[in-house]
């Protein structure tokens, strides 16, 4: 009996041994580093409203999104391109500060880029005057006679609303791949495990045809997973009872996303021309329900990369709109969709 319950304790010892030294490590975490980028700042204001400025409206977002994520994640990394009301890295110009923020997020290592902004749909806000012709008049005596046309004014209110979330045109992968390459080169290890020794990549060649291939492969996996995640929070928006316009891109390409090594999309959270959505996009209220629908789009996003709910989609239909339908932010910075990406099919 004695030898018996000796022999079960020595087995009971094995198991546990064999048990704490698992061969099967944990699956890490594919979102370790999450970069959120407010729109403009410092000198750029961006598009503005009755009585607001994207810029203030796309940072009091940001960080109430950054700190979100923190609390729904804790082990995750937030980089903010900027905390304060300054053109980020307090670059001089809008295209130095573009460079700044792409380079500051694949330094950072990043595993996802979120673009904060604010619509605007290129009339003046609240309303605007358009004219119409309500008869003639004839002018002037003899050759000189004529018919002019009496105009009239009046105020149209402006009633544009709704998110958008722009990802990078594919057409535009050459980009994606250098941005790709460039990260690589500067010895942030491998994307797929960023962890990886520096010294791994001392050596990396990105000319080489291999490095040209690897640029290709993540390439379309960040296309993918960037309209993935661009679908998951236009359907939270839908969901809150939103209006959306859906996955879109720009025909002329929107430099942070092209130039950032990782998936990146731009979210349009509403339009500042209209005034019941300026006020909904400044007030506590309005914030924190863009935030909910942006975290709860990411913890779908991170379930669906880690394999914990249904597959991943692998195709999206570009969708050609007219040049008519797509809207002008201003007319320094258009922001007009060109395509609109399908909904994963069921």
């Amino acid at each position: 009996m004695m030898k018996k319950l000796t022999f079960l304790l020595f087995l009971s010892g094995i198991c546990c041994v064999i048990i704490s030294f698992n061969t099967h490590p944990k699956q890490k975490s594919v979102l370790r580093t999450i970069i959120i980028d407010p729109g403009h700042g410092g000198f750029d204001p961006g598009t503005t409203g009755l009585f607001s400025q994207e810029k203030n409206v796309a940072l009091a977002i940001s960080l109430k999104l950054g700190k979100a994520i923190q609390e729904e994640f804790p082990d995750m990394k937030i980089v903010f391109t900027r905390t304060t009301d300054i053109m980020p890295g307090n670059m001089p110009t809008k295209s130095a500060g573009l460079h700044y923020r792409a380079e500051l997020a694949n330094k950072s290592r990043g595993d996802l880029f979120i673009c904060i902004h604010a619509n605007n749909d290129g009339h003046t806000p609240g309303t605007y005057a358009l004219h119409r012709v309500i008869g003639h008049k004839t002018v002037g005596k003899g050759k000189r006679r004529k018919r002019i046309p009496i105009y009239e004014t009046y105020y149209v209110k402006n009633t544009r609303i709704g998110t958008g979330s722009y990802i990078w045109k594919a057409d535009r992968n050459q980009f994606k791949g250098t941005a790709i390459n460039q990260r690589e080169e500067a010895g942030e290890g491998d994307l797929a495990d960023s962890s990886n020794a520096q010294a791994d990549s001392e050596a990396f060649d990105r000319t080489s045809p291999e490095a040209k291939i690897r640029a290709q492969l993540y390439e379309k996996k960040f296309f993918a997973n960037s309209a993935l995640f661009a679908t998951l929070v236009e359907s939270e928006f839908v969901k809150a009872g939103r209006h959306s316009d859906g996955v879109l891109q720009r025909d002329e390409g929107i430099q942070v996303l092209q130039a950032t090594g990782m998936p990146s999309v731009l979210i349009e959270t509403g339009f500042l021309s209209n005034k019941e959505e300026e006020e909904y996009l400044n007030s506590e209220d309005g914030q924190n329900e863009i935030v909910r629908n942006i975290v709860d789009a990411l913890k779908r996003y991170k379930e669906t990369l880690e394999g914990h709910t249904g597959a991943e989609p692998s195709s999206f239909q570009p969708v050609t709109t007219p040049a008519t339908a797509g809207m002008s932010r201003n007319a320094n910075s258009a922001k007009q969709p060109v395509a609109r990406l399908a909904s994963p099919r069921k």
